[in-house]
């Protein structure tokens, strides 16, 4: 096995990276982005706007039916995203109609 060493230099780089990234975790949990944001929705939010329940919306996110947004440990959801998850229904009757007339 090859004998890892590490210098003074490589160990401080290392805590700065880990501090700089600890302290931006930190400052993302105590000022979450804010959920009456019209543009970014929560995930309650946004399942009720749906009209589905919560594990409904984890499998639209999983399957791509819908967008998520991470930041931090909070999942988020545009609301151009969610207005682009509903599609219309044509029927057999509707189609080649014209929608309005």
């Amino acid at each position: 096995m090859a004998n890892l060493t590490f210098t003074t230099f490589e160990l401080s780089d290392f805590e700065n990276a880990f501090n700089k990234a600890f302290e931006r975790a930190i400052k993302e949990f105590i000022n979450p982005p804010k959920s009456q944001d019209k543009d970014l929705k929560s995930r309650k939010e946004t399942a009720r706007i749906l009209n589905i329940s919560l594990p409904t919306l984890h499998l639209f996110t999983k399957e791509g039916i819908i967008r998520a947004y991470r930041i931090g440990n909070r999942v988020l959801y545009k609301q151009d995203d969610i207005e682009n998850a509903l599609k219309i229904i044509v029927t057999p009757n509707q189609k080649g109609r014209n929608n309005g007339n």
